[in-house]
């Protein structure tokens, strides 16, 4: 989460650098974020971490493999080898990360991405705060400590997503602070504006309740009076959200990216099986004289992999980013509660997010969180709760 918007800010602002990923300030703590990501696969591999020891499923890996070797070997046809070479190399750390948070139970997990996401937050509304010349956008929507508002606005939903996630496991005072920090959340989406991660918040939560009231309800009523709640609050709940697509389909933020990627299947036909080469497109000044092609992006993660890596890396990403969705969804289906909640609302909300934003590229804890995702065993019906889980519940009938 820090290598992106905070560690360019930084290079570019405090140090007066380019803050090109290649640059002298930069790439060092790439580097060192992809060693800690083989060191903690390691770790996992030794069994340091000493529980959860599982199998991630054979396809998943497969896939993640695939994708990242896609991405390594398309230095030998890539419009620029070395950048390729450089970026394709830090993904491989990046690979074993994911699968080095794959192992995590779910407090370990959610832990995490709290901790991270509520720094993020912090820091970005401290510097609106105190140096809105850096936090703010030109037109005053808030970028924090990132580059644009579309990098903050999805943290924000992130750190809504996990403030929810323990206000429902928890009583008393982590309850007190997981509200503060959902609050804190809220301000920094809001003063963000970022459209999509409000309609990617709101599909993600929404899909995760759906999913996750089923088996509620089938316990209080019929199998047959369950199955047409569920799926009336599905049509219900789609029908809101086609609406709220629809009303913003003429916005120039959403026509912008239906030309752009107009544009950039141009460019994809032209390389249909290999593509351009990993994460370099953006950077030739020939292949992008049209003024939106200056953007640095496709603005969609699946479009953005066939431009790079054509129907070589596509598939794989397809695998990988099904498997994560079926995951979260069958650990919710069978098991409901906040754990399994959170963890298939934010499979949901990222997958939509990288609907419009490319988030395959630029090292990005999404295509982290969704390798990890995928790579996670689904639990079976009759595995039994986490530790920490057994002892909210006990807290719970104690009370």
């Amino acid at each position: 989460m820090f290598t992106n918007g905070p560690l360019l800010l930084f290079s570019k602002h405090v140090l007066d650098r380019t803050g090109r990923w290649e640059d002298h300030a930069v790439w060092p703590v790439l580097a060192a974020a992809a060693i800690c990501g083989a060191a903690l696969a390691a770790r996992r591999v030794l069994g340091a971490a000493g529980r959860q020891q599982a199998r991630s499923s054979r396809v998943a890996a497969g896939a993640v493999g695939c994708f990242t070797l896609a991405a390594l070997a398309s230095t030998l046809w890539s419009v620029d080898p070395a950048a390729t070479a450089w970026r394709s190399s830090v993904y491989v750390g990046m690979a074993l990360l994911a699968w080095a948070i794959a192992g995590f139970d779910h407090d370990e997990a959610a832990a995490v991405v709290a901790t991270v996401a509520g720094a993020a937050v912090a820091a970005s509304l401290l510097l609106v705060w105190l140096r809105p010349d850096l936090g703010l956008h030109s037109d005053g929507s808030w970028k924090g400590v990132y580059t644009n508002r579309n990098s903050l606005g999805p943290l924000a939903a992130v750190g809504i997503l996990v403030s929810v996630r323990y206000l429902l496991a928890f009583r008393g005072w982590p309850r007190v602070v997981a509200a503060g920090g959902a609050a804190a959340a809220i301000a920094a989406l809001v003063g963000a504006g970022s459209r999509t991660a409000w309609i990617s918040l709101a599909v993600g939560a929404t899909a995760a309740t759906v999913i996750g009231s089923h088996p509620w309800l089938s316990k209080r009523c019929s199998a047959a009076a369950a199955r047409t709640a569920t799926a009336a609050a599905t049509a219900l709940a789609t029908s809101v959200m086609v609406a709220a697509v629809a009303a913003q389909w003429d916005v120039p933020t959403f026509g912008q990216r239906r030309e752009m990627w107009g544009l950039v299947w141009d460019r994809i036909v032209q390389r249909p099986l290999l593509g351009h080469g990993f994460f370099t497109f953006w950077d030739i000044e020939e292949l992008t004289q049209h003024v939106l092609l200056r953007r640095g992006s496709a603005h969609n993660s699946l479009v953005e992999v066939g431009l790079g890596l054509g129907l070589l890396g596509a598939v794989p990403f397809t695998v990988i980013v099904l498997l994560a969705a079926g995951n979260a969804g069958s650990a919710l289906w069978r098991r409901p509660g906040p754990d399994t909640w959170f963890g298939a609302a934010l499979v949901a909300f990222l997958i939509v997010e990288n609907l419009t934003e490319s988030f395959i590229l630029w090292f990005s804890y999404s295509w982290v969180l969704l390798m990890a995702a995928s790579l996670r065993p689904s639990p079976a019906a009759a595995e039994p709760l986490p530790a920490a889980a057994l002892h909210r519940d006990s807290e719970g009938a104690g009370r």
